[in-house]
This record gives C-alpha cells, sequence and structure tokens, in this order.
C-alpha cells in the first residue's frame, strides 16, 4: 500500500475539520423563529453561546485497509485574533505514526500552492449548522419518539434535513435536554455533497458540553471511508475542543 495514501488522506480529514470547526464557531444573528419550543430553545442556546471559541483543537486521525490500522495522524492547532480582530488558527505540532514532523509540515504548507476549492468543499464551508438562527428558514424538523441519556441528561431526538441556499443538504438527527432545549448532540450528519472528491462516504457526531453556564462543542466524531489510486480505506477521526475563550 502506498506510504502517501494515508498521508493525502488524513490531510484531507484535517482541513474537513477544521473548517467544520469555522462554521460552528460563527455568529448568527438572523433567521426565522423555529414553532417547536424546545427546537426555539436550542437555538436561543446556541446563539447565547456563539462567541466562545476553542483556543486548542486537537484533532486524532486513523486510516484502516481492509479492516487494519495503516496509518495515524496528529495536529494540534490553537486558535488567536490577530491584530486586525480576525480569527487566526496556527498549527503548533503534527505527529505522523507517532512522528513528530511538524516542522516538516511547515514547510510543505508553505510550498505548496493555494488551490481553489472544489464545488463540494465550497458548498460545504457553506455551513451546516442546524442550530444557526439564519438555518430556520431552510430546515425540515420531525421530532422523533426516541430517547437518550446523554451525559447524564434525558434527550429526545429531532431528525432534521437542512438545505443551503446552493443545494447542499445535511440530514441528522440532533440530541436536545427534554427540560431545557440545551442541544447534548448531533448523532451521524450526514452530508451532500461530501466535503472533498476523495470521500465516498462520511458521517459526522458533534457533542456539546455545559460548564458553568456556558455551553459549547466539545468533541466532533468523523468516520468514513475515501478512495486513492483505487484504493479505499476506513478513516476515523476524533477532534476535542478546549481551552475556550470569548470572541469579542
Amino acid at each position: 500500500m502506498p506510504r502517501m495514501l494515508p498521508k493525502c488522506l488524513l490531510s484531507d480529514i484535517a482541513t474537513c475539520v477544521v473548517a467544520l470547526v469555522i462554521v460552528f464557531q460563527s455568529r448568527s444573528l438572523h433567521g426565522g423563529t423555529p414553532p417547536d419550543p424546545l427546537w426555539r430553545n436550542a437555538v436561543e442556546v446556541a446563539a447565547t453561546n456563539s462567541g466562545w471559541v476553542p483556543g486548542l483543537i486537537v484533532i486524532r486521525s486513523e486510516v484502516f485497509h481492509k479492516g487494519e490500522p495503516v496509518a495515524t495522524h496528529e495536529m494540534w492547532q490553537r486558535s488567536t485574533l490577530n491584530p486586525q480582530g480576525e480569527l487566526v488558527t496556527k498549527t503548533i505540532r503534527v505527529l505522523e505514526d507517532g512522528k513528530d514532523v511538524t516542522k516538516q509540515s511547515e514547510k510543505e504548507t508553505k510550498s505548496k500552492r493555494p488551490e481553489k476549492n472544489d464545488t463540494a468543499m465550497g458548498a460545504w464551508k457553506a455551513g451546516f449548522n442546524p442550530f444557526a438562527r439564519e438555518a430556520q428558514e431552510r430546515i425540515a424538523l420531525k421530532p422523533t419518539e426516541r430517547a437518550r441519556l446523554i451525559a447524564g441528561r434525558d434527550c429526545v431526538g429531532y431528525a432534521f434535513v437542512l438545505k443551503q441556499t446552493n443545494g447542499a443538504v445535511a440530514k441528522g438527527t440532533a440530541w436536545l435536554d427534554k427540560q431545557t432545549g440545551i442541544p447534548a448532540e448531533i448523532e451521524e450528519m450526514q452530508l451532500d455533497p461530501l466535503p472533498e472528491k476523495h470521500f465516498k462516504s462520511m458521517s459526522l457526531t458533534t457533542r456539546y458540553e455545559t460548564t458553568n453556564g456556558v455551553w459549547r462543542v466539545k468533541a466532533l466524531e468523523m468516520t468514513g471511508t475515501v478512495s486513492v489510486l483505487f484504493i479505499k480505506a476506513g478513516v476515523k477521526s476524533i477532534t476535542e475542543f478546549s481551552e475556550h475563550w470569548k470572541k469579542p
């Protein structure tokens, strides 16, 4: 199995995860009013806490070929504001199969020519946050009869279909605290189109936490399949978010 396959795939995974993080920490100020009271509370919670940014993002990814692990990738990033008040994310550590390749990765990033995003990646970066206020005019909700205990809270599930103005679609199940409406999880969100041409399938599960009254993203898990150079492989990525700070 070519060594370039894992490196290529894991780089794509990291790029997609970072794009999703940017989408979920954006503010939402306009949009329709959800008719369901519990969902309306969820949208309000997301809007009230939208200014929190994860200061540390750790992405751990793995590639499987024929069911066997063949490569691992770990990337650490820090988020800060530049002098212009713009959000900047800097990679501070990169590991490949346990080996520190941070300096090599920095050189490759600087020498790499910027590429124009294809249609799928552009549509994906446009945003698939079902709790954003501006998304409420384009979302279809259906309360389910499913119930789960998540982090000690009784939660109810809402199936959703979110359509972007450019035709991209996201489907999944959002889990809300049945008493307060605070979002606990987005389960197995599917995207169409997929974010990158090598991906053949992808499932995203986002988990949230509430600490000292502040609601924020805790972790993002991605599983999927990819195909590069006629070789198919499975991928799994777990991203952890911590050291949150309030964006002005």
